[in-house]
């Protein structure tokens, strides 16, 4: 009974195993796809940044702290991001999505510099992004925990519970072997005291 049941376990840990092992390929190829989008995204968002950052520098050099302060109270542009969750071979990974209203330019272009309102208007186009690459960044930690928890299941059922249960198969053939030549030794000694009478 405990052979076959043993027997039966080891099939299943192998099944599993191999189940664990076609999710941690399939999820190491998505962690891939999502670094590579993150590198691309993580590029092109570099040097936009520095061109917003260089007019906003120059705009806010010609302007004077307390023109550029009342500029920037008087913006009407609300911005929210709205948080969804996507399954990816089971795991939830959030999906952000950016949500805005209004304008961000609600001030009178007379009074402030064309690089700041160029600045500004550029930021709210590349905020987009930034959300975007939040995402993917999210995405990147949470594949990359899911891969580290799904490679210590397949390790340690590979190094340990299989080999484990095959030991213990192992031993209880070779027991009910050892049972089954001792019965027989006993049986031809039976046989023979039975001839001597």
């Amino acid at each position: 009974m405990e052979l076959l049941r043993l027997r039966r376990r080891t099939v299943l840990a192998k099944k599993g195993h191999k189940l664990l092992k076609d999710k941690l390929d399939g999820l190491i190829q998505q962690l891939l796809a999502v670094v590579k989008a993150h590198r691309r995204l993580s590029g092109t968002l570099e040097q936009k940044l520095i061109d917003i950052f260089q007019k906003l520098a120059l705009g806010s050099a010609q302007i004077s702290q307390a023109a550029l302060y009342s500029a920037t109270l008087l913006a009407t542009s609300k911005v929210a991001v709205d948080i969804t969750i996507k399954n990816i071979m089971g795991v939830k990974i959030p999906k952000y999505e950016l949500k805005s209203e209004g304008d961000p330019i609600s001030y009178g272009f007379a009074e402030t510099p064309a690089e700041l309102d160029q600045a500004l208007k550029e930021f709210m186009e590349v905020l987009k992004e930034l959300v975007m690459l939040a995402e993917h960044n999210k995405a990147i930690q949470v594949l990359a925990s899911q891969i580290i928890e799904i490679k210590r299941r397949v390790n340690a059922l590979e190094y340990v519970m299989i080999p484990e249960l095959e030991n213990s198969v192992r031993f209880i053939k070779m027991k009910l072997a050892e049972m089954e030549r001792s019965t027989t030794v006993t049986l031809l000694k039976i046989k023979d005291i039975v001839r001597a009478r």
